[in-house]
């Protein structure tokens, strides 16, 4: 498939192939259509997107989803557009945000049989459903294709790149149909591709196989078979976050359960009879808070203060819980404090001038900080806490799965209505902070300041977790239907601090999957296990045979902090891909989730916040124009068969 533009003769074109045209590649696509519409002195380009799936919304976001899996941002929090905050060297193309698209295009929407009911509902604080977002990230493809000037040309593969091989005069890129694109420079933009099963994986795997059990491993929800999980049978499931939710949706609701509204407000689920019995439980022992239902703009305070890449000390690598987190701590406490002053000054003694003018001076987790805040702010309730904010239940003991599951059930109602209540806006103006320390943190990681062992370690590791857990939650509802699930019997909270394992029945010979919590001494077993995350990434390992293929032959490494966690594409501070022999690409680049570095900037960004995801997008694409427009040798034949003569894409 074709998406040419009417242009003057391309002649000898560079090319760039972007591998992935899901969000990612999607956005730097339009940022590199976007610098050469400005381009003075413009020269013949061809751009390739190669992905199997649907360009724009790629495979993560393709509409062929079940209809009740839902984003977990509101339409109007969704944008794929810079506007006037975005502070880039490229152009400024504004474009809508997913609420004012659906508002602009409602009647030509509603004729999609997969979403023309969910139309009509949309609102700006709607959460809309994958499908519907499919569909803005294909007019946002679509969008920036036909804004291609007349020197650029966009060709879209419907095809997987298998192959990656240097030639004199650039890169041959193999794709699963034989076909050849020779091409200048390349962008890795895969997203989130599979991995091989690990080793833990295989061993749970074949002790499944060898007993009879089930066991559904980690991966993308809507791939995986849901109709595997026996109905009434009680399953344990490792996990309670995105990955979780839907998983309830999919074992509960979409079997024929219903929610209804009680009279006295409560959501009340009734089940259809097809549900399993879901033991859910993970570290922390409860899911993410919920997403803030209220204004979060109102809260924001003047942002970033105390965390910038500059106010950093030194030049020299940097160690994270030393140097990084202490600043980041403050830039969150401060904001906390500034909000708690401005909206709520009833709780707090003194003015803000006075508190401000000493906390701005002093260290963060000295003395003198503390009792400061003592002193400005009386009730313990209205300080901020990082440690009990990131694990909310740690140290706490039950008496046995009944008692779990009244303060996992207590902790999630008061979770909600906290979210929804502008009384703690200070969270707002934290969950700001947080968006603010994360472009830091990617300064950082472009500088080249953090060391490889912490990046993956500190910041795809714990920064990460703690980041998804306070800011990338559920929508409300959804943390309502968990609660009215639990209270109708078909979800039980284990705890916090789950380990699950495997066992064989003493009595009778029979494998079984357990789970048992540090907080209470009750276990449970079970003949089904549902691992509710991801895979947890490698290069090596990948699902991606182009990624293997490149680690194998040197020319990709991988970030590891220890035997068991992430591996992710380690790449410079451009972006460029590092090489075993310590060097760089010249013109191949890599980004996305599975980059090392790259999850500060991985979800969908938020409009008039100046997102990390934009300014990034942008420096990569001037990077890759760069490195495109360098080459000695320009590719003159974009795309041939394997087996000789031109083709079309």
């Amino acid at each position: 498939m074709d998406a040419d533009r009417p242009r003057t003769s391309v002649g000898d074109a560079a090319v760039i192939v972007i591998v992935g045209g899901g969000p990612r590649g999607t956005g730097v696509l339009e940022r590199i259509l976007a610098q050469e519409a400005v381009n003075a002195d413009p020269t013949p380009l061809e751009i390739h997107v190669v992905d199997p799936y649907p360009a724009g919304a790629g495979r993560i976001w393709r509409g062929s989803q079940a209809p009740l899996l839902w984003m977990n941002s509101t339409t109007a929090d969704v944008t794929m557009f810079t506007d006037s905050t975005t502070i880039v060297d490229g152009p400024i193309v504004p474009g809508p945000t997913l609420a004012e698209w659906v508002a602009e295009n409602t009647e030509e929407l509603g004729s999609f049989p997969e979403i023309a009911d969910e139309i009509p509902t949309v609102t700006p604080a709607s959460f809309a459903s994958r499908s519907l977002q499919s569909r803005y990230l294909h007019w946002v493809f679509q969008s920036a294709v036909d804004s291609a000037p007349p020197h650029v040309v966009v060709r879209i593969h419907r095809r997987s790149v298998i192959e990656i091989d240097d030639t004199e005069g650039g890169q041959n890129v193999r794709l699963d149909n034989g076909d050849v694109i020779e091409a200048t420079s390349v962008l890795l933009a895969q997203g989130h591709p599979d991995a091989l099963a690990a080793p833990r994986e295989i061993q749970l795997s074949d002790f499944s196989a060898e007993h009879g059990l089930t066991y559904v491993g980690p991966g993308y929800t809507a791939d995986l078979d849901a109709d595997v999980i026996a109905e009434g049978e009680p399953v344990l499931i490792a996990g309670l976050g995105l990955a979780f939710i839907d998983w309830m949706v999919l074992l509960a609701e979409s079997r024929g359960g219903v929610f209804e509204r009680a009279d006295n407000g409560n959501l009340v689920y009734s089940p259809s009879g097809r549900e399993p019995l879901l033991y859910a439980g993970s570290r922390r022992g409860v899911p993410y808070h919920s997403k803030i239902s209220y204004s979060i703009e109102d809260a924001r305070p003047p942002l970033p203060r105390f965390f910038t890449a500059d106010l950093v000390p030194g030049d020299g690598p940097l160690n994270f819980h030393e140097d990084i987190w202490p600043l980041a701590s403050k830039e969150l406490a401060g904001a906390h404090y500034y909000e708690l002053f401005a909206a709520h000054p009833e709780r707090t003694v003194g003015t803000w001038e006075e508190f401000d003018s000493e906390f701005a001076s002093l260290s963060w987790g000295s003395p003198r900080l503390d009792e400061l805040i003592e002193n400005a702010v009386p009730k313990a309730e209205d300080r901020i806490d990082l440690e009990q904010l990131n694990r909310p239940l740690g140290g706490e003991r039950y008496d046995g799965l009944d008692a779990v599951q009244k303060r996992i059930g207590e902790y999630i109602a008061a979770d909600i209505s906290r979210r929804s209540d502008p009384y703690f806006s200070a969270d707002a103006a934290v969950f700001s902070a947080l968006l603010s320390s994360y472009m830091t943190v990617g300064e950082l990681l472009r500088r080249g300041r953090i060391p490889a062992e912490s990046v993956a370690k500190d910041v795809e590791g714990w920064l990460h977790s703690f980041f998804s857990f306070i800011a990338s939650g559920p929508p409300p509802e959804r943390l309502e239907q968990l609660l009215a699930l639990n209270e109708a019997g078909v979800v039980q909270f284990l705890g916090p601090d789950t380990v699950f394992s495997t066992e064989i029945d003493p009595s009778t010979g029979d494998g079984l999957f357990v789970a048992r919590s540090a907080s209470h001494t009750d276990i449970v077993a079970t003949r089904t296990l549902i691992e509710a995350r991801l895979p947890v990434a490698s290069i090596s390992a990948s699902g991606d045979a182009l990624l293997r293929s490149l680690h194998r032959r040197g020319e990709a490494v991988e970030l590891r902090a220890t035997v068991d966690s992430a591996a992710k594409l380690a790449v410079d501070g451009t972006s460029r891909i590092c090489r075993a022999d310590n060097t760089v690409h010249p013109r191949r680049f890599a980004v996305g989730p599975w980059v090392a570095g790259h999850n500060w900037s991985a979800a969908f960004p938020r409009p008039r916040t100046n997102a990390g995801f934009f300014r990034h997008n942008d420096a990569l694409a001037a990077e890759i124009l760069g490195a495109t427009r360098l080459c000695a040798f320009p590719v003159a034949s974009t795309t041939r068969k394997a087996h000789g003569g031109e083709a079309p894409s």
